[in-house]
């Protein structure tokens, strides 16, 4: 076929809605109401279809399937009624969760639904379009199951069957649940909190529920039982259907309708509604669910790649930053951003007080209003009164494959203040796109960790400088095992955009250089002209030819030492990151030169020498100052308290500037007053070459290093265990060197 049609209808919504009435569906009654649902300006291919018998199926919306509302047809056999170009279907909206009675006394959950609530779509499993070979997708197109070594999958087996309809033998897969569930919370269950979920989705169930790690061969599914759980699978453009009936079928395990996984949106995890119809207790881990693929059409203008497949489409993945640039343009001057919600621009009106509650509850009307599907796409009025090109509409169909809740974007020409974007965040806008000239961030703890999962955020143009807590808030929001966040921040002057990523921002094809790095040395000195950097950078030079992409730096992000370290790396194409502070009043200007940026604001010293010390775990003390001597310091007692890497501290001393501060850790350590090994981690080097040697020789053998000069095994060990933990819960790093393996490429 040259064209592959699109098998999934528009939005439905109610039509009408009868009488609430029992129904015995198991061993209890259970309550639903009988309705008509309206699906307008349906495609001729899929009311073609229908038509003429092809297998299809009512699709509820996931956001009541997943509060364990069940919404279907009322008799399966019943043929749609097609009028001109819309359909209708009877159907039932039918209540299988206990606990969202108990939450709504004295009212009922389906009292909840109303006329033009949107309900769901119409899908068409046309056998033409089904992948029959489900091999030739893995894994470029299609990845299933938990990656056990690379290359191979566990988690799922591919089967065989007969197309009841055309007689090809076509593949399907069965899929292990993950062993996380999603549990409600009774008390944070009121009609409120349930409408918006019907009202508006996904969005609102982070209210609710809470997402738990389960044993699953110790756990049940018992009778008349709801279990909200995850499977693992990304697409690319392709669709998958989840059959309604779960392995084994003998359990009478029913999956809810929401069962189409949409191709681009559904990455990583996506969620299974199961309900137990049976009389059996069912060990979780036999259950398995059933997965059947139908190709579709690539909406994609760029190339499909296997890990952004896997990962999910980032907004830098498939905009150009002309094109972001572009967006802006869009914006109503007298505007506190816009929201896009899958082609719907929705703008949102500045308040007299944008600080006040009547901003939020104009927020959340905006959102709301974001949430409407519209046929037809109604293109922004630009802030000069301009309707937008067709190169507008390109660059918002290209952000239509945005998957799941990061499909809604905000999008302003200022960062908003804290409170304004968790108040976004609650209502379920995850995509941030700011052009913030000169701006800089409010003090906050970015609250609302339950409802901040998945988010999209780009910040300013000017280095925006940032509070300590607003920085570990940004960090928790993007690194986060489930949460899979993104912070960005665009600069219109160099036409350049950045990703948050592990605490600092960098351009996103930065992110695997980052991640190569396993060797951070954060190199301290003077800012002044006066200092000798000369050793630094013949140090630098040399370690670069040995260490490779394994080497990056990490330093102040400021003038002097800082800035000709930062050079010397752009040099050898090594990963350099600043850690700047707003220290302009002190003529310390911060480079924006830096492969990663973060910069924190005034006052904030120390805050910024913990996240310095947190990513570094190679410290190299050059000539300087007071500020020196500090980091000296510090870098001394993070280690004796086990919060860094046991690792040589380099001082760079041609002249004994830190001679005294030796003598003094000795003197300390006599005295009893710290461990006794601190001063043998301490190794003055009159040039570069002694350095080098030093550090090689740790590198390449760390337990002979730790051996020769004395430190404690105990001591390695809690270090290395703890400064592992810590940094990975500062900076969400996956990976952390605590130096317990040689590096065997430096060995000679």
């Amino acid at each position: 076929m040259n064209t592959i049609p699109q098998i999934i209808s528009p939005d439905g919504y109610i039509n009408t809605i009868q009488e609430k009435k029992g129904r015995a569906d198991s061993a209890k009654q259970s309550e639903s109401i009988d309705a008509s649902f309206y699906f307008p300006s349906v495609s001729d291919y899929i009311r073609g279809s229908i038509a003429e018998g092809k297998p299809y199926f009512f699709v509820g919306r996931s956001g009541n399937a997943q509060i364990g509302v069940k919404t279907d047809q009322t008799n399966s056999g019943s043929m749609p009624v097609i009028d001109n170009q819309d359909i209708y279907i009877e159907g039932q909206i039918q209540n299988l969760n206990p606990l969202l009675d108990i939450g709504l006394q004295p009212g009922n959950v389906l009292e909840l639904f109303k006329k033009g609530d949107e309900i769901g779509r119409l899908v068409v499993m046309d056998p033409e379009l089904r992948i029959d070979d489900v091999r030739h997708y893995l894994h470029k197109r299609l990845f299933v199951g938990r990656e056990i070594t690379k290359g191979y999958y566990k988690g799922f087996e591919i089967h065989q069957e007969r197309d009841p309809l055309t007689g090809k033998v076509a593949d399907y897969i069965t899929i292990d649940i993950e062993p996380f569930q999603y549990i409600f919370e009774p008390y944070s269950i009121n009609p409120s909190s349930i409408n918006a979920v019907i009202k508006e989705g996904r969005s609102a169930l982070s209210k609710i529920r809470s997402r738990v790690a389960i044993d699953l061969t110790n756990q049940v599914l018992k009778p008349n039982e709801l279990f909200v759980g995850d499977i693992k699978i990304s697409l690319g453009d392709v669709y998958a259907i989840i059959d309604a009936v779960v392995e084994p079928e003998s359990s009478r395990i029913e999956h809810l309708p929401a069962r189409v996984l949409d191709p681009f949106r559904t990455f990583r995890n996506r969620q299974v509604e199961l309900y137990n119809f049976g009389s059996l207790d069912i060990p979780l881990n036999e259950i398995k669910i059933r997965v059947r693929f139908f190709r579709t059409k690539n909406p994609l203008t760029v190339p499909l790649e296997k890990n952004k497949v896997k990962e999910g489409y980032r907004l830098y993945d498939l905009l150009t930053n002309a094109e972001i640039s572009n967006l802006f343009s869009s914006i109503h001057h007298n505007s506190l951003g816009m929201i896009l919600n899958k082609g719907n621009f929705v703008q949102i009106p500045r308040a007299q007080n944008p600080e006040g509650e009547a901003q939020f509850e104009i927020i959340k009307n905006s959102v709301v209003q974001s949430t409407s599907r519209k046929s037809e796409l109604v293109l922004p009025i630009s802030g000069r009164g301009e309707l937008q090109n067709g190169e507008f509409r390109k660059t918002l169909q290209k952000l239509s494959v945005l998957g799941g809740i990061n499909s809604r974007v905000f999008i302003g020409e200022n960062f908003p203040s804290p409170d304004v974007i968790n108040a976004l965040n609650r209502s379920g806008i995850r995509t941030f796109l700011i052009n913030a000239v000169g701006s800089s961030s409010s003090k906050s703890d970015l609250n609302d960790s339950d409802s901040a999962t998945q988010i999209e955020y780009l910040i300013g143009s000017a280095t925006p400088s940032f509070e300590d807590d607003y920085v570990k808030r940004m960090i928790v929001l993007t690194h986060t095992d489930h949460a899979a966040c993104e912070f960005l921040r665009y600069d219109a002057e160099t036409d350049k955009l950045y990703t948050f990523y592990r605490g600092c921002f960098i351009e996103p094809d930065d992110k695997e250089r980052f991640d190569r790095v396993r060797y951070w040395f954060a190199f301290y000195g003077s800012h002044t002209k006066d200092a000798d950097n000369r050793l630094t950078i013949d140090l630098i030079n040399q370690l670069a030819a040995k260490l490779g992409d394994e080497m990056g730096i990490a330093h102040g992000g400021g003038p002097g030492l800082m800035k000709e370290s930062n050079d010397l790396a752009r040099k050898h194409n090594i990963m350099s990151v600043g850690i700047a502070i707003d220290l302009e009043g002190e003529r310390q200007l911060s480079l924006t030169t830096c492969d990663g940026l973060i910069k924190y604001k005034e006052g904030l010293r120390l805050a910024r020498q913990d996240h310095l010390q947190k990513l570094s775990n190679l410290p190299i003390i050059n000539t300087g100052g007071y500020g020196t001597s500090e980091e000296l310091a510090i870098s001394i007692t993070s280690m004796k308290i086990h919060e860094s890497p046991l690792a040589p501290i380099i001082l760079l001393d041609p002249d004994n500037l830190w001679s005294h501060a030796q003598r003094q850790t000795i003197e300390i350590a006599e005295r009893k007053y710290g461990p006794a090994f601190i001063p043998n981690l301490i190794k003055p080097c009159r040039n570069a070459d002694e350095a080098v040697k030093e550090i090689i020789r740790f590198l390449s053998h760390p337990d002979n290093w730790y051996k020769k000069n004395k430190i404690p095994r105990e001591n390695i060990e809690k270090s290395r265990v703890k400064s592992r933990r810590i940094r990975q819960e500062t900076l969400g790093q996956d990976y952390v060197e605590v130096f317990e393996n040689p590096n065997h490429r430096l060995m000679v």
